[in-house]
């Protein structure tokens, strides 16, 4: 009897597994609609450029004010902005990818930052891309940086760059994929 016992608590617990796995499939099949109607927020804002404000470029100028975090997906760092910044992108070398006259038109052209905040979260492809275009290593707190890129469209905080340069020299680091920028917005007049 105490097998025919065990055998049937098995049979139970079989049968209880069956059920749940059932209950669960059919759950995530009910769910699966749903999810399709929530976008994917983060990864939507980290990844392209869709999530930025591109018929826009802007130029920036500061120092790294954070350590930030780098690696992938992107790297992060926050950037103090100068006080005074001038009127365009001063004349900065343009990475070789990005010497297509009229995208250097536009990244000359570029407006500096005239938004409400002191202090940028910037957002750069991973060390793997980056180092490949000129930038080896994590930037220092106090380095000096300057870009052209974009601000985020839900979080006017957050700016990628297009191109940025960096240190006393002025390293050119380009941050597009290809050799053309993502977005042709109007030249400028």
């Amino acid at each position: 009897m105490a097998s025919t016992g065990r055998k049937r608590i098995h049979g139970d617990e079989a049968a209880s597994r069956s059920r749940r796995r059932g209950i669960l499939r059919a759950a995530a099949l009910a769910a699966l609609p749903l999810a399709t109607l929530v976008p994917a927020l983060p990864a939507f804002a980290h990844h392209g450029w869709a999530g930025f404000d591109t018929d826009r470029l802007v130029y920036l100028a500061g120092a790294v004010s954070s350590d930030g975090v780098w690696g992938n997906p992107h790297s992060l760092f926050d950037v103090t902005l100068d006080s005074n910044l001038p009127a365009r992108t001063p004349k900065l070398a343009i990475p070789k990818a990005l010497q297509d006259p009229e995208d250097s038109t536009r990244v000359h052209a570029a407006p500096s930052y005239k938004g409400p905040h002191k202090a940028l979260q910037i957002i750069i492809a991973p060390p793997a891309w980056s180092g490949r275009w000129g930038l080896g290593r994590a930037l220092k707190v106090g380095e000096r940086f300057q870009a052209v890129g974009y601000i985020n469209r839900t979080d006017d905080g957050m700016f990628r760059p297009v191109v940025f340069w960096y240190g006393p020299d002025a390293v050119p680091v380009n941050q597009v994929l290809g050799n053309t920028l993502p977005v042709r917005a109007p030249l400028p007049r």
